[in-house]
Order: structure tokens, then C-alpha cells, then sequence
């Protein structure tokens, strides 16, 4: 098994945006005369709040690839049973195995599945069309921009659940929940129509 160290430099494709957390808010209450503040817990889905301009290389890859701009089943969250998060995870893990990290140039951000080699928004949506073509439908299968702990712009797949939106980012092999993930959530695919985009 082979060790790739991915560096994530997808600047390009995030435009400046006031990032909202979605996290919820604390109520204190008082015990024996003590105000207690119950630590802050997110909601289980990430929560658009206005449609907004989709990232810059987003319109030439619905313009080439245009089968993976289109709405496919019912507008719907997947019910995670133990088959499907094991599905997810394959997926994952494959897709950050076969693509060989390339950065974009400065000049270019050009988005593409099914690719052998490319960068954080590659590997997003080739985890997508492996999921749509295994009968995932899409209006659980979004991609996300976001800025890293760093300030690096990112893109990954976030899948909607039953039990909460799950990330697969090409850089960890691990499925996480959108609010594990230390990123500094930008914009999302609507659920509705995937050329859509929606600020967060």
C-alpha cells in the first residue's frame, strides 16, 4: 500500500465569503445557584441560508460533463444502514488511492471526474459519480468549498443521511461528520438542482 502526502491547494476555486459555523446556540441554566453553560453541540446538517454564484470552474465542467449537472431520484437523504456507510467508505478510500494529487495551474481551475490525476475538486467529484452511478441519488451526493484550519481553499463530497452530513475529503481516509471535519464551510450544491449553489 502506498503513502501519498496530498497537499491541498485548491485556492482558485473559493471566492471570498463570510463563513457561517451553523453551530447552535448555548442556553445556560442555573444549578445551586451556578450558571452552568452546556457545551455547544452542531445540528446534524449543514444549513444553507441563500443561493449564491457556484465556484469559478464549476460552469465548465457542467458545460463537459454535463450528465453530472443533471437531478437524478427523488429529492431525498439516504437512510445509512451498516451496507451503506461501508459503501461510503470503500469509495473514499479508493478514489483517494487511485487519483494522484496535481494542483491546478494559477491560471486554470478546470473540474473533472473520473480522472487519474487532479486536485481536491477532482477527487470530489469522481467520489460523486461512483456514488450516482451505483444508484445513489443526487440529491444526497453535494459538493462543498470550504477553507482548511490553514486557509486553504477545498472542495469535498458531502453526503446527506439519516444520520447526519458525512465528508469524504481526499485528505484523510476516515468518513466524518460535517462538523469534525476543521473546515470553514463556504458554499454547497443545492439539494434540488445540482447547478445550483448555496451560500453557508
Amino acid at each position: 500500500m502506498k503513502t501519498k502526502i496530498v497537499r491541498t491547494v485548491c485556492a482558485a476555486l473559493v471566492a471570498s465569503a463570510t463563513v457561517f459555523s451553523g453551530f447552535g446556540v448555548a442556553h445556560a441554566s442555573s444549578i445551586g445557584g451556578l450558571t452552568r453553560t452546556p457545551p455547544v453541540r452542531p445540528g446534524l446538517h449543514l444549513v444553507a441560508r441563500r443561493a449564491t454564484l457556484p465556484p469559478f470552474g464549476f460552469a465548465g465542467f457542467c458545460e463537459n460533463q454535463s450528465d453530472q449537472c443533471e437531478k437524478s431520484g427523488p429529492v431525498t437523504m439516504v437512510e445509512l444502514s451498516r451496507d451503506k456507510r461501508l459503501e461510503l467508505q470503500a469509495v473514499n478510500v479508493q478514489v483517494n488511492r487511485e487519483i494522484n494529487y496535481k494542483d491546478d495551474s494559477s491560471k486554470t481551475d478546470e473540474w473533472r471526474a473520473g480522472v487519474s490525476e487532479g486536485d481536491c475538486d477532482d477527487y470530489a467529484l469522481t467520489k460523486r459519480q461512483r456514488l450516482l452511478r451505483a444508484g445513489w441519488p443526487s440529491s444526497a451526493l453535494r459538493i462543498a468549498t470550504a477553507r482548511t484550519a490553514s486557509g486553504v481553499g477545498h472542495a469535498v463530497l458531502v453526503v446527506s443521511t439519516s444520520e447526519g452530513d458525512l465528508v469524504l475529503d481526499n485528505r484523510t481516509n476516515v468518513v466524518k461528520p460535517w462538523y469534525a471535519t476543521q473546515l470553514r464551510w463556504i458554499k454547497i450544491q443545492s439539494q434540488e438542482d445540482p447547478r445550483i449553489w448555496l451560500a453557508l
